[in-house]
């Protein structure tokens, strides 16, 4: 039979003493009989009562509302689908509406149809979040789902360029999704799970590219591709860029339907409007209520702290959108251009395994470390890992120069030179997962809970305009560095030099950003 020990512990504690203002000490002596020798008891001395208390337990995390989460993530996944669904055929698109035969000027044209979309997104954010704080997210939500679905339609019936450009800012007009999205995730979840819940904004932007390949890449020239299927379809044939984009438009009504049945609204303002107004006398009239509605939310209204965040957030998807379009061009550079040379199987193959390593990162890694971590410490941690990145980054070259000098076997070198630059992208996408996620908690966490639409609209607003402007600054750095014949530093790692310069700005800034705004570790 196992007998339990006692433990005494001497110590002094100071007491107010009521009756004459002064403080005290006293020596209290504390007998803890559950311990056993080799065992630690998580005991402290309440502050406020006379008895020994023991520590609580960690809170158990709150199981995730994954009927309302599914509906979010049909409205997420739609966003990066329709937002990218042309960029795979978007070359071959302009070349059909016969506007000129100069490469150059295909790509200016390009440039339109893209920017046309953040730009129209730009200008209507702030507006839905207004909407969504006044008369709630399931509305707003609903409106974009069916606008996006409207207006991906209306693109793959494009005949001419000005169509193509009025569809697309239709469709950026109708897209301010995201953030109402991010306001509705904040307001049904609590500290123990809303890490785990804003992961879905990266599971789903990663599925809504793969389906962009899938959809643009196999789908469009239906009557050429399949002839067994679609080669008799004159329709297919006067449109064959509609069959991707109907693909695409069918999943937002699917979304549509499913959110008009079932997704519940989760603003707080217009849910105890809807329980004051069930309570109120039957003889007040419809006016008074009227009368009785919230102030308009307004951008004057969003505090210095979701200022900051907000900054920080836009700073890095300005880089963050930069480096992804930069990507492409610097690994399948010829070596002349001081480029890595891969082949497009090569580069495929590196997106599908950051594609594996970003859901881990997102579902797995991430959720346990905001448990043990500060969301905001992860976050200047992240910028840490980004400016070291692409800081080396451009040092690949020399890499592989090095890796074909120093091993006699290609295949070796090949292998070797590969795990080099995985292994370099896997911290950058392992810093995508933290960087994203952090600074969208932080941007709901930051708001008040009447303008929380307004302040993620704003923010999807600034977003938006980075998206616009980022793919042709860095196009045009890119394209600078590689003319003239420029030497270090002006030469191919300028533009990675100009990232880490942002990246560093973005940590000394996030300094500004309170702890209030965060998350805390090991709740």
């Amino acid at each position: 039979m196992n007998k339990k020990n006692t433990l005494t512990k001497s110590y002094t504690t100071s007491i107010i003493d009521d009756n004459s203002s002064s403080i005290r000490s006293y020596p209290i002596s504390i007998e803890d009989e559950s311990y056993i020798p080799g065992t630690r008891t998580k005991s402290y001395q309440s502050l406020y009562y006379d008895s020994l208390e023991e520590a609580p337990e960690p809170p158990k995390i709150t199981p995730l509302p994954k009927l309302q989460l599914f509906i979010i993530s049909i409205v997420l996944f739609s966003e990066p689908l329709t937002s990218t669904i042309l960029f795979p055929f978007i070359y071959f698109m302009l070349k059909d509406f016969h506007l000129s035969d100069d490469e150059k000027e295909i790509g200016t044209y390009a440039g339109w149809i893209t920017s046309i979309f953040f730009v129209a997104q730009f200008c209507t954010a702030i507006t839905w979040g207004k909407v969504s704080d006044r008369y709630g997210r399931r509305p707003v939500l609903l409106i974009g789902m069916l606008g996006n679905a409207i207006s991906v339609c209306m693109f793959g019936l494009s005949k001419n360029i000005w169509w193509a450009i009025g569809s697309r800012a239709f469709c950026g007009a109708m897209n301010g999704n995201a953030g109402v999205a991010r306001s509705m995730i904040s307001e049904i979840t609590d500290h123990t799970n809303r890490a785990a819940a804003f992961s879905l904004f990266g599971l789903c932007w990663g599925i809504g590219m793969i389906g962009r390949f899938i959809f643009c890449g196999f789908l469009n020239h239906p009557a050429e591709h399949f002839p067994s299927l679609f080669g008799s379809n004159a329709f297919l044939k006067e449109y064959p860029y509609s069959l991707p984009c109907f693909v695409s438009a069918t999943g937002s009504l699917i979304g549509f339907m499913i959110a008009y049945l079932c997704l519940k609204e989760s603003n707080p303002i217009i849910l105890k409007k809807q329980r004051d107004s069930e309570q109120v006398s039957l003889l007040k009239s419809n006016d008074t209520l009227a009368a009785e509605a919230s102030p308009k939310p307004s951008i004057r209204q969003i505090s210095k702290a979701s200022l900051h965040v907000i900054f920080a957030y836009a700073l890095f998807a300005f880089y963050s959108l930069m480096f992804d379009e930069v990507l492409p061009l610097y690994f399948t550079a010829p070596s002349s251009a001081e480029g890595l040379n891969l082949s497009s199987a090569q580069f495929a193959k590196m997106l599908t395994i950051m594609g594996i390593l970003q859901l881990v990162v997102q579902f797995k890694i991430y959720p346990g470390l905001t448990r043990r971590f500060d969301i905001l410490k992860l976050c200047r941690f992240s910028f840490f890992i980004f400016a070291a990145v692409f800081f080396v980054f451009p040092e690949l070259t020399v890499c592989k120069r090095w890796w074909m000098q120093h091993m006699s076997n290609p295949w070796a070198s090949s292998t070797a030179f590969e795990v080099t630059y995985n292994f370099i992208l896997a911290w950058r996408f392992f810093g995508n997962c933290l960087t994203f996620t952090s600074l969208g908690i932080m941007v709901s966490t930051s708001a008040a809970p009447e303008i929380m639409g307004t302040v993620n609209g704003f923010c999807q607003s600034c977003v938006a305009l980075t998206r616009a402007i980022a793919p042709t600054f860095g196009g045009t750095i890119w394209s600078y560095s590689l003319k003239d014949g420029h030497t270090y530093p002006f030469d191919y790692h300028f533009i990675y030099y100009i990232m880490t310069i942002m990246t560093l700005i973005n940590l000394c800034h996030s300094y500004l950003i309170p702890d209030s705004v965060s998350l805390s570790g090991r709740k």
